[in-house]
């Protein structure tokens, strides 16, 4: 849970990653009081420098390092910056996915969490992808029943006819996109 990196076949030195942590955990302090300022865009600073930091010393399952892909991901999703946060959505669904059994609940929210980032950007097909893989985590975690669940069912089930409207005509799905966003902002 606080793996480290490997690069070329080594890894870091173990006073090098205590201080990376160290260091981490500074950086999340400091990224939670800007998150209760509402500074977003001081948020989405502190996390890029913080994995600046991180990068080559702490691999992406490492949880300081999880944990700032979280928050970079649904600060920029708030500031929506869609492309961007998904990128950051889709490492931290690599990283549970390394670290979690399948059928994690953890891994099911981060999954859903991430298709909706990609499919709020644009990224239809694989939103759609981290939508259902979600959906078919949370039965088993949390049952047909559960709220979230029924929710993710009804996302599976837009997603799937954006994405079917998508092959059909991308031209046509852009533009219905695109006028259901102008009413949104």
């Amino acid at each position: 849970m606080t793996a480290t990196a490997e690069k070329d076949g080594s890894k870091p030195s173990a006073d090098k990653v205590k201080e990376i942590n160290a260091l981490s955990k500074e950086y999340l302090e400091k990224i939670d009081i800007a998150r209760v300022d509402r500074d977003y865009h001081k948020v989405v600073t502190l996390c890029c420098d913080c994995l600046e930091k991180q990068e080559d010393v702490l691999a992406d399952t490492n949880l300081l390092k999880l944990r700032v892909f979280s928050i970079t991901s649904e600060v920029l999703s708030f500031l929506r910056n869609f492309s961007e946060a998904s990128v950051y959505a889709r490492r931290m669904v690599e990283g549970y996915t390394k670290l979690c059994h399948p059928n994690n609940a953890l891994l099911g929210m981060a999954t859903m969490r991430a298709g909706v980032t990609h499919w709020h950007g644009g990224q239809i097909e694989a939103g759609h992808k981290f939508i259902c893989k979600a959906y078919g985590i949370l039965m088993v975690t949390h049952g047909p029943n559960h709220a979230i669940t029924k929710d993710l069912e009804s996302m599976r089930t837009q997603t799937e006819l954006e994405l079917k409207m998508f092959k059909d005509d991308e031209k046509k799905y852009q533009s219905m996109r695109d006028a259901a966003l102008e009413i949104t902002v």
